[in-house]
């Protein structure tokens, strides 16, 4: 059985991932409510995106909060494994579908309410997994490394945008997928800047948060976060406002997810329990959150 005596450190990185899960998902709805109201934005034409999005003052609203998400993060993965952070940060899902409720009038069916339930018992399971002996938070990777997966994946997801993008011209069975691919393509996006913001929190673990300034600033793993960063927010927003927000959100957070914990993992030599009951849990808990995500992405375009 786990051992669930939490270290201060560990503990403190669940409860800073639960804070940026809320952000996340809040600042998804209401970037969405803002996007519904203005015109039609495209990454192609980036600086008339940019001018859009930036005169609305509620997707203004709702890119703070996802911006306040993204710090959390940081600190979290400076303080807990990302075995464990990784698919609570991606349980922002379930406030965002349960805003959309409420805010977007949009109605959850039963599978869609049956897949929220499995995400939270999921996060439960992931909660049970914690193993004190070998559940850290890792040290620094390679910037070779870090660009061996960044640049061939970035390639990917950009690829698959150009793919959706033209969807609506395709036969069907490829129109039925736009918005899928549109997660996806954001996802791996997003997956790199989780790796350069996994860099980042490594600097923070080592010199605290006021301490670690004058080295981020100077380290590539920053601009490397900046940079996919700010891409993969393009290509979200522009997918967003095109598909329903129940695809490509699931998909894209399933993907940056299971992209961050797959890749992260080896990359910052953090280690996955040994004990047969504590590593059950934790792929049981990250299988449950990706099942509950997928499921709510085929939902959502099935409706």
């Amino acid at each position: 059985m786990a051992d669930v005596t939490l270290d201060s450190h560990t503990s403190a990185g669940i409860a800073i991932a639960a804070m940026s899960a809320l952000f996340t998902g809040s600042g998804t709805v209401v970037e969405k409510v803002a996007l519904q109201r203005l015109p039609d934005i495209h990454a192609r034409h980036l600086w008339v995106m940019i001018r859009t999005l930036c005169a609305s003052p509620q997707w203004l609203w709702g890119c703070c909060l996802l911006l306040g998400g993204l710090v959390c993060q940081g600190l979290a993965l400076s303080l807990a494994p990302i075995s464990v952070a990784q698919p609570i940060f991606a349980s922002g899902i379930v406030l965002l579908l349960v805003l959309s409720h409420f805010v977007l009038h949009d109605r959850l069916r039963r599978v869609e309410w049956l897949a929220l339930a499995t995400i939270v018992v999921a996060l439960v399971l992931l909660g049970l997994s914690i193993d004190t002996r070998v559940d850290h938070a890792g040290g620094p990777a390679s910037l070779l490394y870090l660009l061996l997966a960044a640049i061939p994946t970035s390639a990917v997801g950009l690829a698959l945008f150009v793919v959706a993008d033209r969807a609506h011209r395709s036969r069907r069975r490829i129109r039925h997928l736009r918005a899928p691919l549109f997660g996806v393509a954001a996802g791996l996006l997003y997956g790199v800047a989780g790796l350069g913001l996994k860099a980042a929190a490594t600097f923070v673990q080592r010199w605290g948060l006021i301490g670690s300034i004058p080295h981020l600033v100077t380290s590539p793993d920053l601009y490397l976060l900046a940079v996919a960063m700010a891409t993969g927010l393009v290509l979200f927003q522009t997918g967003l406002q095109r598909c329903s927000a129940s695809v490509v959100s699931p998909v894209n957070i399933v993907t940056s997810t299971s992209y961050v914990i797959a890749v992260g993992t080896l990359l910052f030599n953090e280690h996955l329990p040994t004990s047969a009951g504590p590593l059950g849990l934790r792929i049981a808990g990250f299988a449950g959150v990706v099942f509950g995500l997928v499921t709510l992405a085929v939902a959502g375009e099935v409706g």
